[in-house]
C-alpha cells in the first residue's frame, strides 16, 4: 500500500496542482486526473489502518470540491486549532458560481498561496519539491 501511495504522490503534479494535507493521523489529497480538472482522485492514507491504510476513489470535480471543503472544514480543523473556517467558508462562497474544475483549482490555489491567512500552521504541501516529506510520513 505504501508503494502505491508513493506512486500516486510522485505523479500527483502531472495533470495540474493537487492538494495534499496531513495530520498526525492521516494524509489527505485530491489529485487532478486530467489536465482540464474534470475528474479528481481522492487519496487518503490513515496511519492506524494496518490492513488497508490507503483509500483511493475518483469523482467529478463538483463532487470532489464538496468533499474537499468538508475535509478542510471538519477534518483538518479538528487538528489545526487556529484554522479560520469562517474565512474558508467566505472564500468558497465567493467561487460558488464557477464550474467544478474552476472551484477545485481556485480553492487549491487559494489554500496553497494564502495558507497563513487561514492558519499559522496549515499542514499543506505547497509544491512538487515537498512531496518527499509527504512520502516520509508513511
Amino acid at each position: 500500500m505504501s508503494e502505491e501511495f508513493k506512486t500516486i504522490a510522485n505523479s500527483s503534479f502531472d495533470n495540474g496542482t493537487p492538494i495534499w494535507l496531513y495530520t498526525d493521523d492521516y494524509i489527505f489529497g485530491m489529485v487532478p486526473v486530467d489536465a482540464n480538472g474534470d475528474r479528481w482522485k481522492e487519496v487518503s492514507y490513515t496511519y492506524a489502518e494496518k490492513e488497508n491504510p490507503l483509500y483511493v476513489t475518483e469523482r467529478a470535480a463538483e463532487l470532489s470540491f464538496q468533499f474537499l471543503v468538508e475535509e478542510v472544514e471538519k477534518g483538518v480543523s479538528f487538528y489545526v486549532k487556529d484554522l479560520n473556517v469562517i474565512l474558508i467558508k467566505e472564500f468558497t462562497d465567493s467561487i460558488e458560481g464557477k464550474s467544478g474544475p474552476e472551484k477545485m483549482k481556485s480553492f487549491i490555489t487559494e489554500l496553497i498561496q494564502n495558507d497563513s491567512k487561514y492558519s499559522n500552521a496549515l499542514p499543506i504541501i505547497k509544491s512538487k519539491d515537498e512531496i518527499g516529506s509527504l512520502k516520509n510520513k508513511i
